[in-house]
């Protein structure tokens, strides 16, 4: 297997092949959010553990298999608190994808109605061409409403496969973090 800058940084399991993000920790509590005093599944995760696994999941990149292995370090095992972390930061980036999903789904909802009132424009720029009232003021119209009918259909193109790109990365590594292995180490 060649080695690549990648390989520095993280370890990877032997026997899946997968990247293992390590994160250490001192106690359970330090996975959730010090603020949030709801149970354990469902409280928010501490913002800086949120940026790193994001962050961690966009440098290994999409196509490679990452695991999430928690180091404690002066801490019992507590099959019960690590089963709460697992679900925690799930729940999380499930509701993180379902969020991502939603926003490009409305997207895609408002480019439809950018596209209907493109042709509209279009529509209505054919009508003023073809009636010869008032020849210049008829010209302007039509101008103004090809000009129109172009400027949604270019917003429609913007929506879809410039704006929503940011979408698609974000979707895919939140799908993969919350799909991610959990496993969790003890140290003395």
């Amino acid at each position: 297997m060649t080695h690549t800058f990648l390989d520095q940084f993280y370890t990877i399991d032997p026997n899946t092949g997968e990247y293992i993000i390590e994160i250490s920790l001192k106690d359970y509590d330090d996975v959730f959010n010090t603020w949030d005093s709801s149970v354990y599944n469902i409280r928010d995760l501490d913002s800086s553990l949120k940026s790193f696994l994001k962050e961690c999941s966009y440098d290994i990149g999409s196509k490679k298999a990452i695991k999430l292995r928690f180091n404690m370090k002066n801490q019992k095992k507590d099959e019960r608190m690590e089963a709460l972390i697992a679900e925690g930061i799930r729940n999380y980036f499930q509701y993180a994808l379902y969020v991502t999903k939603k926003r490009f789904s409305e997207k895609r909802k408002r480019s439809l109605l950018y596209v209907i009132l493109s042709l509209f424009f279009t529509i209505l720029s054919y009508f003023f061409q073809t009636t010869n009232a008032s020849q210049l003021m008829g010209e302007i119209i039509s101008l103004s409403l090809t000009v129109g009918g172009w400027v949604f259909l270019w917003e429609t193109f913007s929506l879809l496969f410039i704006h929503s790109s940011d979408l698609w990365k974000k979707r895919g590594q939140y799908k993969r973090i919350s799909q991610a292995p959990i496993i969790f180490r003890y140290m003395d």
